[in-house]
């Protein structure tokens, strides 16, 4: 049997690939028609480390160019709640990005950005813009400067932006074809040969995953004596928001465990 290797969806390789300046330059362009110019990344540890903290919730991508800020994240299953997630994820941008006594013009613009290897909004479209307007007045823009955009990898070929429908090409199909997509897939082949990290990669994945059924078989315990598994119900909560961190913490320490019931509303 062969080394197991890391795709570009896979969360620890995207965030490797994206951390390359010069790839997640040409990413930003033809998802968002934004030329980002030189990017500083605020989280890039987690990116080579999967033990990293992350700032709050543990953003894939987060990065600042040219005044604006981006939250870039992989998303392949379907998860429930997407708009909330980008809310809490905006939220989490947001709150380390105006000082004390700071006016609230001094917010950057920013973008949450999701790349989904399937339709989240079942429209057909290949990229989703999705801003907050008036429901009187929809032509009314409320001016936050902070749209969030999903794009739709089954749909790539209805994409209009040669870039944006390579790399959605990619992502769906694995084939690389066009510029972007075979830079990206050299990439992913250089990371590829990086085995100590891989090996670390999936050594956390494995460990996560144990500490999952363990939380899966306490919640049913807990199911049993108190009549709902709300353990259950929190840890794929916080799987579904990328926080592997705090599933180790709910199953290990009561009090953080109530702590997150009392987050999450569960």
């Amino acid at each position: 049997m062969g080394e197991r290797k890391l795709k570009f969806q896979d969360r620890w390789m995207f965030n490797r690939v994206l951390c390359e300046e010069e790839v997640c330059r040409k990413v930003l362009r033809a998802a968002l028609g934004i030329e980002a110019g030189e990017i500083a990344y605020l989280n890039a540890e987690q990116c080579f480390e999967p033990l990293a903290a992350g700032r709050g919730v543990r953003l894939d991508v987060f990065a600042r160019g040219d005044g604006r800020v981006y939250d870039i994240e992989m998303q392949v299953a379907r998860v429930r709640d997407l708009g909330r997630r980008m809310r809490y994820y905006q939220a989490a941008m947001d709150v380390g990005e105006l000082g004390s006594g700071e006016d609230f013009g001094a917010l950057p613009e920013s973008y949450v950005l999701f790349f989904c290897r399937h339709d989240a909004y079942g429209k057909g479209e290949p990229a989703y813009v999705i801003e907050r307007r008036c429901g009187a007045h929809p032509d009314l823009a409320v001016g936050d400067a902070s749209p969030w955009v999903v794009l739709n990898a089954s749909a790539w070929e209805a994409s209009a932006d040669p870039g944006l429908r390579d790399v959605l090409r990619y992502l769906r199909t694995g084939e690389a074809e066009g510029p972007l997509s075979s830079e990206i897939d050299a990439l992913v082949g250089v990371f590829n040969e990086d085995r100590e990290w891989v090996d670390r990669v999936l050594t956390y994945e494995q460990e996560t995953e144990m500490r999952c059924r363990k939380a899966r078989e306490e919640g049913r315990e807990e199911g049993r004596e108190e009549g709902e598994a709300r353990l259950a119900v929190l840890v794929g909560a916080l799987l579904a928001d990328g926080r592997s961190e705090d599933v180790a913490a709910a199953v290990e320490d009561k009090v953080r465990r109530e702590e997150l019931y009392a987050e999450l509303g569960i």
